[in-house]
């Protein structure tokens, strides 16, 4: 098959286009180099408009020409192109079928490939099997024709050897992020990254047990002061203020001593349903202004 080309010859191509393109050119920068010095009164504005639509005029005549001409050189090679997509595309369907079928050839040889690929993982991950993954170790390029099950073989048993040892040597660390030290390294078996994981929590900790260690203490030191103010005015009976709220829930300040006696009053209460919002004010108030309130019993009568 050959596509052979009759008319026109190899040499009967048009090599250019004659015209009179340098004579035109001469002529027109003449004229333009009239205008481009010209210069409109008011009362000129008609003629200038005048000037501008001939110029215009004469500008459309050339691009008309350019066009004429151009579908005249491109007519013939559009058809021309036309018919050799038209065989391209009769060759592109048989290309197409063949082309499935060995894509399909090749798709059955990476699937049987990828199964032989299991079964040697298989055979090798032992009791990793709980944390390693046939896909966590996958090199795409298994599936190539080119690379050998030997090679496929050496390469599982690397990564199983680094992985197995690497668990080993994170099982000896004595600290308490062992798990999470794991959890980071079977991401992607990156040793680094599980020292890394470690070393933040430990150093988290460590500023924990920094801030706790002086909360308590600023604490301590609180309760101290305090038990050290109670016992000074406990000795000595000092007056102390106290806020305490009246009747009207409105605040005051009382004074006390360490050493004022503390009585304790029982009393009754009857009082209808309509009584209650006043009735609760004031046991309010009763409990701001006391050390202690309770509700002994409750019934209807």
């Amino acid at each position: 098959m050959e596509l052979i080309i009759y008319a026109p010859k190899e040499d009967g191509f048009i090599k250019s286009i004659d015209w009179n393109f340098e004579e035109l050119k001469q002529e027109i920068e003449v004229k333009a180099a009239d205008y481009m010095n010209l210069v409109y009164s008011d009362d000129q504005i008609k003629e200038a408009k005048k000037d501008r639509a001939d110029l215009n005029k004469f500008k459309k005549a050339l691009e008309d020409k350019r066009k004429d001409v151009k579908a005249q050189v491109m007519d013939p090679y559009k058809d021309f192109e036309t018919k050799i997509k038209e065989l391209v595309g009769i060759v592109d369907k048989a290309v197409d079928n063949i082309d499935s079928q060995i894509k399909g050839y090749e798709e059955g040889l990476r699937q049987a490939k990828e199964k032989r690929c299991r079964e040697i993982f298989g055979e090798l991950v032992g009791d990793l099997d709980r944390v390693v993954t046939f896909e966590k170790v996958f090199n795409p390029k298994w599936l190539n024709r080119s690379t050998s099950e030997k090679s496929i073989k050496e390469e599982i048993e690397g990564i199983l050897d680094k992985v197995d040892k690497e668990l080993k040597a994170i099982n000896s660390y004595t600290s308490p992020y062992i798990y999470e030290m794991k959890e980071e390294y079977l991401k992607d078996f990156n040793l680094t990254a599980a020292i890394e994981v470690k070393n933040k929590l430990t150093e988290a900790e460590e500023k924990k047990a920094v801030f706790e260690a002086e909360r308590k203490r600023i604490e301590a030191e609180k309760r101290a002061k305090l038990e050290e103010e109670a016992r000074t005015v406990h000795e000595a009976g000092v007056s102390i203020k106290e806020i305490r709220l009246d009747e009207n829930g409105d605040p005051y300040v009382a004074d006390i001593t360490d050493k004022e006696k503390v009585i304790e009053v029982t009393f009754r209460v009857t009082a209808r349903e309509s009584q209650f919002d006043a009735l609760n004010r004031a046991i309010t108030m009763l409990k701001n202004n006391s050390e202690k309130v309770e509700m002994l019993d409750r019934k209807e009568i």
